[in-house]
């Protein structure tokens, strides 16, 4: 930048060197000569010499000497034009004084003259001083030829100058890059990192003052900024934290619904595609939905909004939106805040307290119904004939007992769900142990269908299980498979490892279950064939207590079934 400024300032003045000394070149030649007639005037006759000089003769003999050492001619007049001293008899014999010296004695002043000698191509230099060191006033008189033309002399000036010039300029370039290279390395030694690191600026104090006060200034305002963005990076860093751990999903919109920011979890909520950079996104084009665009124009003219819900069927989603206005600064510039909330879990939990009610009560009131029946019937007479008095009985008999299963399988759920919260009571037991007791419990109804039940014991690890919920969650797999099944048919129980799971597999040939309702089977009172599951006696909790006791165990429960040739429902233990 300093040889940028050395180049500026210095170019101009050459060219307008050279522009104008053209027009300057008699100016140029008359000044050359006028300060050359002085030198010599001052070089012949000083004052000291012309005070020491009384005798005409001595004066006389010492000029001449200096003008033949210095090739001219001189002569000096007193008032009356009478020569005094001549250097050559031929300026003693001239008829008239020259033009000059009368000038000058009128004047009181220097005349100086020159013109081209056309013989040699020389300037002739003629000049006239008043002397006033001798006893009496007098006219110095001086001649001299110059072998140079005003050409050549005004050229020799021109390149002189020219050359002063040039080398000022390289000198000052010169001095300029020392300048700049001291002024790059006091702004070196001025850098924000290396003064953030050092207590002090690293500049020496024989520096100017000025130069010391401003590198303590920047480094004050170095380290201010410095301390400013490391908050700033670290509020950022926090802000960014936050939101990638919150459950909503968060995004920031400008007035056309162009997203500027959003967390992971709002992509992943909206199922924005991947690599989608700020700007792309419109949030209209990603939620297609009736009621978005009435909710958004609500939310830019600044009316209380209700959340807006968003339900997705394949598969079962339901989001929550909420918006309001962001203002960054005072120019009126406002962004939104939109808050994506997943309440699938909740209405899912909604909707399943819901069916529990409905089924609870829909399975409590069928066998009270019935007993309220038969007992009324009972009431009215029947209980005087023995034979339908015992057979209404025997009818409210197995209504209660089904009740209490109902309430019994209810407990269960009830304590399995605190299980959840409290530390289970396990023991050390053989998984073939486990089996053969599930088996037994359910060897009677088999053998009243004429099914066959048969263990695989692959392996026989050592089980760390709550032994009375473990053996039920087996029992209910058998039970299960023993009421879904053709009589004559074949159930396995099977157990083996595998990676790092331990299975507990029941295998039957029964009727097998839809593709659609797997989904859900596992729920509580879900049933694929309701009137069937109550002319078979079952509750409709029995695989919930198996999904919630693999739960509760650090495990889970799966199906797999074909219909017309069996199920298979596997429990997976953590070994």
């Amino acid at each position: 930048m300093l040889l940028t400024f050395w180049a500026v300032t210095t170019v101009p003045i050459a060219l307008i060197w050279l522009l104008t000394s053209p027009a300057t070149h008699e100016q140029l030649v008359n000044m050359w000569i006028e300060e050359r007639a002085h030198y010599l005037a001052r070089t012949i006759l000083p004052d000291e010499t012309a005070k020491q000089m009384t005798d005409l003769q001595a004066l006389t003999n010492v000029l001449r000497q200096k003008a033949g050492a210095l090739e001219l001619q001189l002569a000096i007049f007193d008032a009356g034009g009478r020569v005094l001293v001549a250097t050559t008899p031929g300026i003693t014999r001239a008829a008239t004084e020259p033009s000059e010296v009368q000038l000058c004695r009128n004047s009181g002043r220097p005349v100086f003259r020159w013109q081209e000698v056309r013989s040699g191509g020389h300037l002739r230099c003629v000049a006239a001083f008043p002397v006033t060191a001798l006893s009496a006033p007098a006219v110095l008189w001086l001649e001299q030829e110059i072998p140079l033309s005003s050409a050549n002399l005004s050229g020799t000036i021109l390149w002189s100058g020219l050359r002063s010039i040039g080398w000022g300029s390289l000198l000052g370039a010169m001095g300029w890059l020392v300048v700049g290279l001291w002024v790059d390395r006091v702004l070196a030694g001025l850098s924000p990192e290396k003064l953030v690191k050092e207590r002090g600026p690293s500049v020496p104090r024989w520096y100017p003052q000025e130069i010391v006060q401003l590198a303590q200034q920047w480094r004050d305002y170095t380290v201010q900024r410095e301390n400013e963005r490391k908050r700033l990076r670290q509020i950022q860093a926090e802000l960014e934290a936050v939101l990638e751990h919150l459950a909503d999903g968060i995004l920031i919109l400008d007035r056309e619904g162009r997203g500027q920011k959003w967390n992971q979890q709002a992509a992943q909520l909206l199922r924005f595609p991947p690599h989608l950079s700020p700007g792309q996104l419109i949030l209209s084009e990603r939620i297609r939905h009736p009621a978005f665009p009435p909710w958004w124009q609500r939310v830019l003219s600044g009316e209380a909004s209700p959340p807006l819900r968003l339900t997705h069927e394949f598969p079962e989603q339901h989001l929550e939106l909420r918006a309001v206005p962001l203002r960054f600064d005072d120019t009126g510039d406002v962004h939104f805040l939109v808050v994506v909330r997943d309440v699938t879990r909740t209405e899912v939990l909604d909707r399943v307290r819901r069916d529990f009610v409905a089924n609870v009560s829909h399975e409590l009131k069928t066998p009270l119904t019935t007993m309220k029946g038969f007992l009324e019937t009972l009431l009215d007479g029947a209980i005087e004939e023995p034979d339908q008095a015992r057979h209404f009985t025997q009818i409210v008999f197995e209504q209660t007992e089904r009740l209490e299963r109902i309430v019994d399988d209810l407990l269960v759920l009830t304590r399995l769900d605190s299980a959840t919260d409290q530390p289970l009571e396990r023991q050390q037991v053989k998984a073939s142990a486990l089996i053969q007791g599930a088996i037994e419990q359910c060897q009677l109804a088999a053998e009243r269908k004429n099914m066959t039940l048969k263990a695989e014991i692959v392996t026989d690890p050592d089980l760390d299980v709550n032994p009375r919920l473990f053996q039920m969650a087996i029992v209910n797999l058998i039970d299960n498979a023993i009421k879904y099944s053709d009589p004559g048919k074949t159930i396995t129980v099977r157990v083996e490892m595998q990676d790092k799971e331990i299975l507990f597999s029941v295998i039957d040939e029964g009727w097998g279950i839809e593709s659609r309702h797997l989904p859900r089977i596992f729920e509580r009172f879900y049933c694929v064939d309701p009137g069937r599951s109550r002319e078979l006696g079952g509750t409709g909790l029995g695989l919930s207590i198996v999904k919630h006791v693999a739960q509760v165990h650090g495990g889970y429960v799966t199906v797999t079934s074909e219909v017309g040739r069996g199920s298979t429902f596997t429990i997976h233990l953590p070994k």
